[in-house]
């Protein structure tokens, strides 16, 4: 007689795989490790590009561990010069990972890279130990983490110190779902608690990690067995209550921080139905660049797109529609696997513009925490594929393996290779430009590295390309306008500058730059004004109080000029000409002790630019 079909969770063992012992799992940790610091050694010798600039090497906040409690609830220190990025950004962890780095490396960029690299072979850890978790089998958990520690999309999640975000929040957030599987297993409360309290620091390491409450929810439904909803509601009604209080305390400290939500863009391409359609796009992308990461770029550029029958909109939600079929169908299969997949989507709500709030539609970083769930789903397809094939001969089981190794070999491959491009500001933004030519941004950034570099004729032309592509390009504009104002033409350094505040009044760093170039220029009234809007507009400017502590001192107003040179020290006890500054003001008042002991910390901590200062210093008895 024919047993009735077990409608039960399908898991591998029902393959009957052969039990391994617990400890078995050591040999693979030592291997993903390995895999991992293998595929990513060679971002351990790249740079500071792009944001790192102002995040790490330019914010002086992070030089202290003192100000680490600040990092909660100020969020101009997170960024330097502009508060903005602190308050469209609240991503606190990050900032104390950076602060830590700088206490035990300075401003050496390796020790950065290494410490991005070491998170990431922790973040890949915790992959192998959520997916034997839910799997039960090592192998899929090697299989998981090996391919999330490998995948090319990962790459700039990793190689890019501004991403480091993406890591932490998911460390902590997988760490916060393994708390609640063993409280599931045990019933201890201790485990609740724990998870609870790892849920918030995933928050505070990135917010796209505000999707943890549903994938709890998610996961207790698809191990519900034949239990009712009802009865699985009235069960775990009260853990779903505090984990989703736990995101909303996280989000009202957010707001209580920042002042605000979101980015107050507006829509992507213009109109709401614009914007959905593009974010249509944007998924169906993402998921091609799950299986196929071989044309990667750093800036991703999504058409605005104003009707269903465009014909990349039609194949883009015929792979959606498609996916969701693929996901109702596992499951009444294997309802891990439809955890897993289902996973990806419920990932993608914070990201996916549904109320724009992002700097760019879509990148690569994105899907560091959301591709996790598929990445999971495939291992255990692999697996399950892996046992059919033994079953039928030698043959199979090889060809399995050959593949397998393939992919792994070609997707190292593009890892490794793309490491490369953050080895510096002029490769970082070369090739963001050569995969993606119609990028502004892209243009901008070279046309910064051009200018670091005093090479001001370049820095135009890729200046003038980025505003071809945007005219309304802030950014760009000042970029115009230092560059002029260094090769002495200032009727057009004054005329770009203006025109980037009137594109972007309420940026104090553009108000700041507009009040450097009024006094190169020689209006000294105007650049005061410019610097004290821009310290209204942001009170911790260390370098606006600088330049207004100097124009007192030009104006004979000395008082209010040590003002100043004490709120610039203030804010950044690091800004080395501030108490060169303070140190002339007091010798002219004839304060001989105050100015020793302002020029003694110049000394300190001049380095060879100020060279000829500190000679003439000493030569002076200081």
């Amino acid at each position: 007689m024919m047993k009735k079909r077990n409608s039960k969770v399908v898991r591998l063992a029902d393959y009957k795989t052969k039990k391994e012992h617990p400890g078995s799992w050591w040999p693979h940790i030592i291997l993903l490790l390995a895999v991992t610091f293998a595929v990513y050694y060679n971002s351990i010798n790249n740079g500071f590009v792009g944001d790192d600039i102002g995040f790490v090497r330019d914010n002086t906040n992070i030089r202290s561990l003192a100000n680490i409690p600040s990092f909660f609830t100020s969020p101009r220190m997170l960024a330097a010069n502009d508060p903005g990025w602190g308050t469209l950004i609240f991503r606190p962890l990050r900032t104390i990972s950076y602060a830590l780095d700088y206490a035990v490396f300075g401003l050496r960029p390796w020790g950065f890279h290494l410490t991005s690299l070491v998170l990431h072979m922790a973040a890949c850890v915790t992959v192998y130990f959520v997916a034997l978790a839910l799997f039960e089998v090592p192998a899929v958990a090697l299989l998981s983490s090996i391919a999330f520690a490998i995948h090319p999309v990962h790459v700039e999640a990793v190689s890019w110190i501004s991403s480091r975000a993406d890591i932490i929040g998911i460390i902590f957030l997988n760490l916060s779902l393994l708390s609640y599987f063993r409280y599931g297993r045990t019933g201890a409360h201790v485990y609740l608690a724990v998870s609870l309290v790892l849920s918030f620091l995933s928050y505070l390491g990135k917010e796209t990690m505000i999707p943890l409450p549903g994938f709890i929810i998610l996961y207790d439904y698809a191990t519900r067995n034949r239990r009712p909803i009802k009865d699985l509601v009235m069960s775990k009604l009260p853990a779903w209550v505090l984990f989703s209080a736990v995101c909303f305390g996280y989000l009202v400290l957010r707001f209580y921080a920042t002042g605000r939500m979101d980015s107050t863009m507006g829509w992507w391409g213009g109109t709401a139905y614009s914007n959905f359609l593009m974010m249509a796009k944007a998924t169906a992308t993402y998921m091609w660049l799950m299986v196929f990461p071989f044309k990667l770029t750093l800036h991703y550029l999504v058409r605005p797109v104003h009707t269903v029958f465009d014909p990349w909109v039609i194949v883009s939600l015929l792979a959606i529609v498609s996916s969701f079929a693929l996901i109702i169908w596992t499951y009444t299969v294997n309802r891990l696997v439809f955890f897993s997949l289902a996973w990806f989507y419920l990932a993608l709500v914070p990201i996916a513009n549904i109320v724009p709030i992002s700097f760019a539609m879509m990148a690569e970083r994105y899907i560091y925490m959301p591709s996790m769930g598929p990445i999971m789903a495939l291992s255990y397809g692999v697996y399950a594929l892996y046992r059919k094939a033994e079953s039928r001969g030698v043959l199979e089981t090889r060809a399995v393996i050959v593949g397998v190794a393939a992919m792994a070999l070609a997707y190292s491959v593009v890892s490794v290779n793309r490491n490369r491009i953050y080895k510096d500001n002029f490769d970082f933004y070369a090739e963001a430009i050569r995969t993606a030519p119609n990028s502004a941004p892209s243009y901008n950034g070279l046309g910064d590295r051009y200018f670091e570099s005093k090479d001001y004729k370049n820095a135009l032309v890729n200046y003038d390309k980025a505003l071809a592509l945007d005219p309304n390009y802030a950014d760009a504009y000042m970029g115009e306008a230092y560059s002029y104002m260094h090769i002495g033409d200032m009727a057009r350094a004054i005329q770009y500058g203006e025109r980037a505040a009137r594109l972007r009044p309420g940026s104090s760093l553009i108000r700041y730059q507009l009040g450097n170039i009024y006094r190169d220029a020689g209006y000294l009234e105007r650049a005061a004004m410019e610097w004290d809007e821009a310290v209204r507009l942001n009170p911790g400017d260390s370098q606006a109080y600088n330049n207004l502590g100097a124009y007192y001192q030009l104006t004979g107003n000395y008082a209010k000029a040590i003002e100043m040179f004490e709120k610039s020290i203030r804010y950044n006890p690091f800004n080395t000409e501030t108490y060169y500054n303070a140190g002339v003001v007091y010798e002219i008042q004839g304060d001989r002790a105050k100015a020793r002991e302002y020029y003694a910390r110049f000394i300190k901590m001049a380095g060879a630019e100020y060279s000829d200062k500190v000679e003439e210093l000493r030569g002076k008895g200081y």
